[in-house]
């Protein structure tokens, strides 16, 4: 495809991408977490040519958001992870707003194929970069935009649509979408307005001259649009050949089961992902400023797990349930990996936005999750760490019933900051019992629960470095769980995260923190009278 010279102005290729100087502190050692530069949104999930695959929205040249390229991380083990050269960097007219904006992969025969979303100032589109060489380097088609916005109904607004998730079923290519479906009793967004999703916009005149690796201004909070009219949905698509596809309709309507303080948002549900548990489907998705619910959503933007039925004939979504995905502070935009041998492998990123990120300091931003096997059960969607942690334990403590009267106790050899850490108690008479980890003469981070509330809370208000962001309570965050005798906390921690794996998975609560290096003490306390801890201990042995 032929650019234009003032298209071409200011790009720089793949192979002239040159990485910042890092401090290299707070790196973590069986996370994957971005070599330098910027990262969010895991993109483009798939099992391909032997390796897992973890692309994700990047730009490389600052440690703060600016026009997205995708970097490309694979793997053997989901542990150990090996950097490949940025897959897509932005330098075609249609992507002049945001740059390679969040998609995903899908291999058709034997090639990769990557779908991405490209913005203009008044819509979003969907575009297609094809690897021929084992998916190292990728090429856009010709005939981008693929998907475009003009083919929507009336209903869906052309300036919020984005976050495609292409994926096979019974003969059919489909693909969904996150979206806003307009009000047609309020004045329409209007031509030339940016939405929300331009929170994200590289600042100035969008018609200024296109320069995909010329320096941001401003923060993502500053580039918030007012709440635009309409609601939060995901839109379904099929195809028969991956190139002309039919629009089905909108997953979510006013029926029966429809509830308003879901989907009556400001925003739009991001990075919606589908999977399959035999007689349920869930679509994992990301909504924008969705109200605060008692104990759920307290962050700026949350997780969702939809459970239901979609009907592949209308698009429409039967929703039977809704439960959010991780009750902590850093979780957002889950994507699915499915494995050959069955499992579906979920990651996420480890960050939340309208934050401050103190490893910006350092010339590197983001994180992701320990990737989590996703089953469903009980009629929820249960998450436990990828099998493949165990083959990196080393020197294992353990300890059997031990005693804790209304108090504290600490055990030798069972302390780090980067380990993985299981513990069963039994209230007996106590009203809470928990642990804290990250512990030094200063610093802490608490994990307890109270058999009267029926809570799980993370408190991480002298964690280390303070934090501060958009949320009115930024270093506390409650689930609510049953209200039992006992409780089974694992816990992995890695530097500057804790991931917390609540009764075998059934909750997860996860958060990042900055403590100083030799703040590696942990202690089980009990309150208001006695209980019993079982535990064991491993250091993650990554080297």
């Amino acid at each position: 495809m032929e650019r234009s010279e003032k298209n071409m102005k200011g790009h720089r290729s793949v192979m002239e991408i040159k990485k910042l100087e890092v401090n290299t502190r707070y790196k973590q050692a069986y996370h994957a977490n971005v070599s330098s530069g910027w990262s969010n949104d895991p993109n483009g999930m798939i099992y391909f040519n032997g390796k897992a695959h973890l692309f994700f929205q990047h730009y490389p040249h600052q440690p703060s958001w600016g026009t997205m390229h995708w970097g490309h991380y694979v793997t053997d083990d989901f542990i150990k992870w090996e950097e490949l050269p940025v897959a897509l960097v932005p330098d075609e007219n249609y992507e002049q707003i945001c740059g390679c904006c969040s998609g995903n992969a899908i291999a058709i025969d034997n090639k990769l194929y990557l779908m991405y979303t490209a913005a203009q100032p008044d819509r979003q589109r969907q575009c297609y970069a094809i690897s021929s060489d084992g998916g190292v380097t990728f090429k856009k088609v010709a005939n981008n935009p693929i998907l475009r916005s003009e083919q929507l109904s009336d209903e869906v607004a052309k300036s919020d649509f984005r976050d495609p998730k292409p994926f096979r079923k019974d003969g059919w290519f489909y693909c969904l979408a996150g979206t806003r479906i307009i009000d047609p009793n309020k004045p329409d967004e209007g031509s030339g307005s940016y939405s929300t999703y331009l929170r994200y916009m590289s600042g100035g005149n969008p018609s200024m001259e296109f320069d995909p690796d010329g320096p941001i201004s401003g923060s993502v909070s500053e580039f918030t649009v007012e709440p635009a009219n309409g609601y939060g949905n995901m839109i379904l698509f099929r195809s028969r050949d991956f190139y002309h596809w039919e629009y089905l309709g909108k997953l979510i309507d006013r029926t029966p089961g429809f509830n308003e303080n879901y989907f009556k948002l400001d925003g739009v549900y991001e990075c919606p992902d589908y999977i399959n548990f035999g007689d349920t489907d869930v679509i994992l998705a990301s909504p924008q400023n969705l109200p605060q619910d008692g104990n759920m959503y307290e962050n700026v933007h949350s997780s969702l797990a939809l459970i239901g039925k979609l009907n592949f004939e209308t698009g429409h979504f039967d929703i039977r349930d809704i439960q959010e995905l991780d009750a902590g502070f850093d979780f957002y935009a889950p994507q699915n990996l499915p494995m050959p041998d069955g499992r579906n492998i979920m990651i996420a990123w480890k960050e939340m936005w309208d934050r401050s990120y103190p490893t910006q300091e350092d010339n590197w931003a983001g994180t992701y999750t320990l990737p989590r096997e996703l089953s469903f059960k009980d009629g929820r969607v249960y998450q436990a760490p990828v099998r493949e942690v165990e083959k990196y334990h080393a020197n294992k403590v353990e300890i059997s019933d031990l005693v804790i009267a209304d108090g504290s106790a600490t055990v030798p050899g069972i302390e780090g900051n980067i380990i993985d850490l299981t513990a069963e108690f039994k209230l007996n008479s106590a009203n809470a019992v928990g642990i804290r980890f990250f512990k030094g003469t200063e610093h802490e981070t608490v994990i307890r629960y109270d058999r009267n509330a029926g809570t799980v809370v993370m408190d991480r208000t002298n964690a280390g470095i303070p934090l501060t962001g958009k949320e009115e309570n930024i270093n506390i965050r409650t689930c609510d769980v049953e209200k039992t005798d006992t409780i089974k906390f694992r816990v992995f921690l890695d530097v500057i995260s804790a991931e917390v794996f609540i009764n075998d998975g059934r909750y997860t609560i996860t958060g990042n923190m900055y403590p100083n290096p030799e703040d590696i003490g942990v202690e089980f306390f009990a309150e208001g009278g006695e209980a019993t801890v079982s535990a064991v201990k491993y250091d993650m042995d990554v080297k």
